[in-house]
This record gives structure tokens, sequence and C-alpha cells, in this order.
């Protein structure tokens, strides 16, 4: 890739990536996270989920309720959303939303990534920087001052740079490659 670790880690940060095995899914990333948070929350029960992916393995069927039935929690409400980097924290906050609203008392928020899969491996300006991960936090009502409460959000967006981070649509790309690009130096 004509690139050295020293400069990726100078510039971006980054220290290490990971690349998702083609035996596994995002789905798999996702209820192996999932699990973690349930058990690291010492509970077995969970009021809803909301999950956050780009790069889900089909865009129909939601794959929240599939993750919900993987991981034992059957039919509480579940459902995904797709915000790109920023996911994690529209998931959260809408988690949030759901128990200040009293719609239910704990929600598991998951987020999982395999940009592997629609990353273009010959592509320097972005195989090098994206990876596969998954992560996940379990949310519960609580008091404001508790330690590790949401207090507050300042959630926006901004389509007017849409062209600068995207997948082609189909119709876009006849060959059938549907890589992401991305202007790297404007985003």
């Amino acid at each position: 890739m004509d690139t050295s670790d020293e400069w990726l880690r100078t510039r971006t940060g980054i220290q290490s990536r990971r690349r998702l095995s083609p035996e596994l899914s995002v789905l798999d990333l996702a209820c192996e996270a999932a699990g973690n948070a349930v058990r690291s929350a010492g509970t077995d029960t969970v009021g809803g989920l909301v999950f956050a992916t780009t790069t889900p393995e089909r865009p129909c069927p939601a794959a929240a309720p599939e993750i919900a039935y993987r991981i034992g929690q059957g039919r509480i409400p579940a459902f995904d959303i797709s915000a790109v980097c920023s996911g994690f924290l529209y998931t959260m906050a809408s988690a949030g939303a759901l128990i200040t609203a009293g719609i239910t008392d704990s929600v598991l928020v998951v987020a999982a990534e395999a940009y592997s899969r629609v990353v273009d491996p010959t592509d320097r300006s972005t195989a090098v920087l994206f990876g596969d991960g998954a992560g996940a936090v379990m949310l519960r009502a609580g008091p404001a001052d508790e330690p590790g409460a949401l207090l507050a959000y300042d959630l926006g967006s901004d389509g007017e740079g849409a062209e600068l981070i995207r997948i082609p649509e189909p119709r876009e790309q006849p060959s059938g490659e549907r890589w992401f690009a991305m202007a790297g130096r404007k985003v």
C-alpha cells in the first residue's frame, strides 16, 4: 500500500485494525459484544435493544431483533440505526430516550461494523484506515446524579457533504463493485 505503520500512527493515531474472518458475520460480532455486555451488567434480562451499523449483512429485515433472539432475549423492542460514524452516539441517545419515556427500564446498545467487506483493499486512502469491530453497553434507569448517568446530548447533522463519504448505489456501479469511497482531506 506504499505506506508504513509509523506514517499511519503519526497521522491518524491508529495503532491496529481488525479484520473479520470470512466465516463470521457482522451479526456474529454484534452478538458476542451484546452477550458480553449483558453478562457484565450482571443481568439476564434486557428491556430493549438498539443496534448501530452501516455494514449489515442484508438491508432487510432489521438485524436488532435477530441479535435479541440469538442472545436469548426473545421479542423485546429492537431496531437498527444507520448513522455511520455517529451511529453509537445516536443509538445511545435513542436508548436513553426509551428509558426516559418509560417504555422500558433497560436497553442494550450494540454497534458493529465490518468495513473490510465494503472497503476496496487496494485503496490506500480507505483500506489502511477502516477495520471491523463491535461494542455494546447496557443502559438502565437510575438517578441523574449516579456515576455513569447519561446527562445530555448535542446531536446534529450536515447533509451538505453527503458526497464526501459514500458507498455507490448499484445503478452507479455497473461492474457490481460497490466500494466505500471517501474524500479524505475534505472529510
